[in-house]
């Protein structure tokens, strides 16, 4: 057949199918990857399932309560801020992409929440002091600070300190929080943390020498 013979017969048969295309378009497509049982409920809460909400709040309402009471003395302060701290883990819900465990996502969002309330009622002239449990919360802590045998509560020494040496030190050595942890809760450098707390020990030891120097004693 010559070449004249050959182009008038393809051209009576038309364009030839794509073989390569048509074989990908049958081919069938690869299983989607399986939805952890978390992001699923994660999921329903944040389209306002209910029972899928309650089950959120079974697992965060603890740690969001022990955060706020760390930070407030007042139990209507630190009930305010653990609210405010549950509502923002609610409305959030549905950004959870299942990076994280849902207890270290919500404890995140806990920790902004309630320290942008402590610094709010800082700037209000509203007396913001730390849970009157601080001192137990110190001394049982594996990261402890040299805070044995002070003369006068843990809290009053960090009630002097700057605000962010003063949360870095509550969020380790009192919440027990890794340094890596406190860097994304508070959206800092692990670095940073350390220097915070580094500055922030240095300065509580500074306050215990001088108190110990002019002979200060805790007070019942």
């Amino acid at each position: 057949m010559d070449a004249e013979h050959s182009r008038a017969l393809r051209a009576s048969l038309g364009p030839l199918p794509d073989l390569r295309l048509a074989s990908a378009m049958t081919r069938p497509a690869p299983p989607a990857a399986p939805v952890s049982p978390d992001l699923e409920r994660m999921r329903r809460a944040g389209a306002g399932d209910p029972a899928a909400q309650a089950w959120l709040m079974t697992h965060v309402i603890p740690r969001v309560r022990r955060i706020a009471r760390a930070f407030l003395r007042s139990s209507a302060d630190a009930d305010d801020a653990a609210q405010l701290a549950l509502l923002a883990i609610l409305e959030s819900a549905s950004s959870y992409r299942g990076e994280a465990a849902v207890e270290a996502w919500a404890r995140r969002i806990a920790v902004r929440t309630i320290l942008r309330y402590v610094k709010q009622r800082r700037r209000d002239d509203a007396p913001v002091a730390l849970e009157i449990a601080i001192d137990e919360e110190v001394a049982q802590a594996p990261h402890q600070p040299p805070f044995e045998a002070l003369p006068r509560e843990a809290r009053a020494y960090l009630d002097a300190l700057p605000e962010a040496q003063r949360d870095v030190i509550v969020l380790h050595h009192a919440l027990d929080y890794s340094i890596e942890e406190i860097a994304g809760m508070t959206d800092v450098s692990p670095d940073t943390v350390k220097s915070r707390l580094r500055l922030g020990i240095s300065a509580l030891r500074k306050q215990v020498r001088q108190d110990i120097a002019v002979g200060r004693k805790r007070t019942a």
